[in-house]
């Protein structure tokens, strides 16, 4: 390793596979000779692991130009790469989603792009990237001169799904949390054959359709099927035929998100979900959709019901006058009025001949 030279082109190289990437600045010494300045490396995880070739290279890139800034910011930094789809994915002219993002903070760097020439330092990066330091570097999402939209998209949802199947038929239950303040409650019936498996990845893709259509971009998943949560990770192998239409359609939706996290949740926290996916799977309804609202009573429906009667009475109710003039004591009222009437108990009674109390109703 050495000091770089002042005014003097950096080469960058990278190394990437399924679960590790690294980078080498170097730099040629006055006799022609490159010579290594820098290395760093980063263990993938969670959605990363599932990034396409070409866009673990992109995310190496960025995670150099954030570790390594100050010599970002301070060279002409040239890209050596033979990989032909990096290239088309820098420069192609219109992006969508993480790409989009990573190439607006890579715009702030005079960043160029050259055939890597020295097989030696390649080849240390590719050692480096095998060889991942304990070192971690958080990366950061946040796009220059967008301080205000990157705070924005970074907030996180929290889906939960379940499931519920019976002979003929199966139901889908998904919740949806935003911080404490925003919950989506949402309820599918399946009229088609399926089997328990598959139901569970019917629930779990869904949820993603749904959050994706809402616009989310930071979403962490919690439910109580070790099947898909686990194969989601990578932990557990495809082994039904069935499946793998859903799992690929599960993948391909995983990576729009920006950030993703998946984790197993005990059935005795899911079972918001798990009521909507049995209300689905039990009712019989011939409509395409309705709209089911649940809402919370803390009392009886009886003091409800009294509660409402007081108010609907209220307006026209011919006791309140004369309960508010024996309540002020009125001198200019008539005394006939008070003379007749009486308060017990806030309650209005009227003197009946032989000085019998009746209480008076609306």
């Amino acid at each position: 390793m050495q000091a770089p030279i002042h005014k003097k082109p950096l080469l960058l190289y990278l190394a990437t596979n399924s679960y590790a990437i690294g980078a080498l600045i170097a730099q040629e010494d006055g006799g022609g000779t490159e010579q290594p300045i820098y290395y760093i490396s980063h263990t993938l995880k969670d959605a990363e692991t599932r990034y396409l070739r070409a866009e673990r290279a992109c995310l190496a890139i960025v995670y150099a130009s954030q570790r390594l800034r100050h010599y970002f910011l301070a060279y002409e930094v040239w890209l050596m790469t033979k990989s032909h789809a990096i290239k088309a994915l820098l420069q192609q002219p219109i992006l969508s989603g993480k790409i989009s993002q990573w190439l607006l903070q890579l715009s702030q760097y005079d960043l160029r792009i050259g055939t890597s020439r020295a097989v030696k330092n390649q080849a240390i990066t590719d050692l480096l990237a095998q060889f991942p330091g304990e070192e971690e570097f958080p990366l950061d999402d946040e796009i220059p001169g967008e301080v205000a939209m990157a705070e924005e998209v970074r907030e996180q949802w929290v889906m939960k799904f379940d499931r519920s199947s019976i002979t003929h038929s199966g139901g889908v239950g998904v919740v949806l949390y935003h911080k404490e303040d925003k919950t989506v409650a949402l309820s599918f019936k399946l009229e088609f054959p399926c089997s328990n498996n598959t139901t569970k990845y019917e629930a779990y893709l869904t949820g993603l359709a749904t959050v994706l259509e809402m616009g989310v971009k930071h979403l962490k998943v919690l439910g109580d099927s070790n099947l898909v949560v686990c194969q989601a990770k990578g932990s557990f192998s495809l082994k039904e035929p069935s499946l793998a239409p859903y799992r690929a359609m599960a993948q391909r939706m995983e990576e729009k998100f920006a950030t993703f996290e998946i984790e197993h949740a005990p059935r005795n926290e899911n079972r918001f979900a798990d009521a909507l996916a049995a209300l689905s799977s039990q009712i019989i309804c011939k409509w395409s959709s309705t709209n089911i609202e649940v809402s919370k009573r803390e009392e009886s429906i009886i003091e409800v019901l009294k509660e409402k009667f007081r108010e609907e009475q209220g307006e026209g109710d011919w006791r309140i006058p004369i309960k508010e003039t024996l309540v002020k004591g009125d001198d200019t009222a008539e005394l006939k009025i008070l003379k007749d009437y009486a308060l017990v108990k806030e309650e209005l009674y009227r003197r009946m001949p032989g000085g019998i109390l009746s209480r008076c109703v609306g």
